[in-house]
């Protein structure tokens, strides 16, 4: 405990040191503690995963500084899964009331939303081992080093953003050294309208193989949802143009469908469970995936227990590839 602490006050300092002597320096993260089963999907006789016990981790520092001419400048970065392959976000911003202009990854997640509630993960995030191929926001550029801008009004946030090349790296600019892979442009569209219990998602997303205008695909998305006091329930699809088959790979004419929908319901402060069913679609796809997810989850105060069932049909879009699982969640942050 006592060498947390000292590495704590350690990475605080440096962060605040770090971006022009922070008005605000803060430390935070989460744990996630899981244990799954479940099926390999399969036309015939299914094989059982077995049960295995997973973690995720991730820490972030961020701080920020109240410039002279009035703005605000921001800065975080942070590492998941012990820094291992990937990073959690990065970047810094620049706010002058409403509007910020953010140059990093995964700050600027206009094209990353989801409208259908859940109480501990979409479909596609939870019981991974099940392999499902539905994912509601499959070309989103959000994880990029990007630059874009937002801005927050009453009615909700618009925002725009752009990455010069997908890619994903965490050096310096080095345009030599780093491979064109494809430029992409986010622009978007979060929040009530001005209406009591409604969440609007609008996103369009385009991207582009080498620089080559000839070979780009698209991803529109439009989610509504909305709270009814303890219930809220929502639905959103995501069309894919130019693009075909279960690896969402470029193909000219061609479209894939993913809608999903859901409700959740709040039956005390502590405890809630949920539905959600989604399901993939369109040219490429021999037989419609589809996939139900039911959750219950309790809250600790400090942490949250939650427990989540899958049952897909036509996995990978392979007709009668079917299978279950199941998987507790322990996450704590702080």
């Amino acid at each position: 405990m006592k060498k947390m602490m000292i590495s704590t006050a350690l990475a605080t300092s440096l962060i605040a040191g770090g971006v022009a002597s922070a008005d605000t320096a803060v430390v935070g993260g989460y744990i996630e503690t899981t244990i799954g089963s479940g099926e390999t999907p399969a036309t015939g006789t299914k094989t059982n995963q077995g049960t295995t016990i997973g973690f995720e981790t991730g820490v972030t520092f961020s701080g920020s500084k109240d410039l002279d001419n009035g703005m605000k400048l921001s800065g975080s970065f942070g590492l998941e899964d012990n820094g291992a392959a990937t990073a959690a976000q990065r970047g810094i911003s620049l706010s002058s009331g409403g509007t910020s202009l953010i140059i990093g990854a995964d700050l600027n997640t206009i094209d990353d939303k989801q409208s259908v509630p859940v109480i501990a993960n979409a479909v596609e995030d939870g019981n991974k081992g099940i392999g499902l191929t539905y994912n509601a926001n499959k070309l989103t550029i959000h994880e990029k080093n990007s630059i874009g801008l937002r801005h927050k009004t009453d009615a909700g946030t618009f925002g725009i953003n752009y990455t010069p090349k997908q890619s994903l790296h965490f050096t310096d600019s080095n345009p030599g050294g780093i491979a064109k892979a494809g430029s992409g442009l986010a622009v978007g569209f979060q929040g009530s309208a001005g209406i009591d219990g409604l969440g609007l998602n609008i996103a369009i997303t385009t991207i582009d193989a080498n620089g080559n205008d000839a070979t780009e695909s698209e991803q529109r998305v439009l989610g509504v949802s909305y709270n009814f006091g303890n219930i809220t329930v929502g639905a959103q699809q995501t069309q894919y143009d130019e693009v075909s088959g279960t690896s969402y790979t470029y193909t000219a004419g061609k479209s894939i469908d993913a809608t999903s929908y859901g409700a959740t319901v709040a039956v005390n402060d502590q405890f809630s469970v949920g539905i959600q069913y989604a399901e993939l679609d369109g040219d490429g796809i021999t037989t419609n995936e589809e996939v139900t997810s039911i959750t219950a989850g309790y809250n600790l105060g400090g942490a949250t227990v939650t427990l989540q069932w899958h049952d897909a049909e036509n996995v990978d879009g392979t007709a009668n590839c079917n299978g279950e699982a199941i998987e507790l969640r322990l996450k704590q942050s702080f």
